[in-house]
This record gives structure tokens, C-alpha cells and sequence, in this order.
């Protein structure tokens, strides 16, 4: 299903999107912040693993998501 423009969207559809990437932004935030935390200690405990990459391939989407939702705050704001 392809997903619609933005400026294609109705006010009620960008709010609850940004709703949802507002949440997913957050619990990503915190799931990096959480590896980051937890590879530092793994690192110094037991060397390199791959548990220690974790958060370098998660934080692209966690800033995807963020873009994602600057987006729609500035349609939103457009259409005031």
C-alpha cells in the first residue's frame, strides 16, 4: 500500500501520525540511549561484540523518524 503525501493527508490524518512518530521517536530514543548504555558496559567488561554495534544501527532510523515528524509539524503548522 503506498502511503500518501503529506500534503495529501487531512488535518485528523497528520495529527495522528504525528502522534505515533511522536511516540516512536521517544521509545527509540530511549532504546538507543538503553544499547549505547549497555554496549559501554559490555565493551569494558568483555571487549567488542556485536552487541556493541546495536545502537550505530539504530540510531539512523531513530533520526529518520525525527525528520519524519519535523515534516509534518511544519505542514501542520502551514495549514494554520
Amino acid at each position: 500500500m503506498a502511503q500518501k503525501q503529506l500534503s495529501e493527508m487531512t488535518d485528523e490524518e497528520l495529527k495522528k501520525r504525528q502522534k505515533e512518530l511522536t511516540f516512536a521517536v521517544v521509545l527509540m530514543a530511549v532504546a538507543v540511549l538503553v544499547m549505547t548504555i549497555s554496549a559501554i558496559i559490555g565493551y569494558s567488561k568483555k571487549g567488542f561484540s556485536t552487541t556493541t554495534i546495536l545502537p550505530l544501527l539504530f540510531t539512523p532510523l531513530a533520526i529518520s523518524n525525527l525528520l519524519n515528524l519535523k515534516k509534518i509539524k511544519a505542514e501542520l503548522a502551514l495549514r494554520k
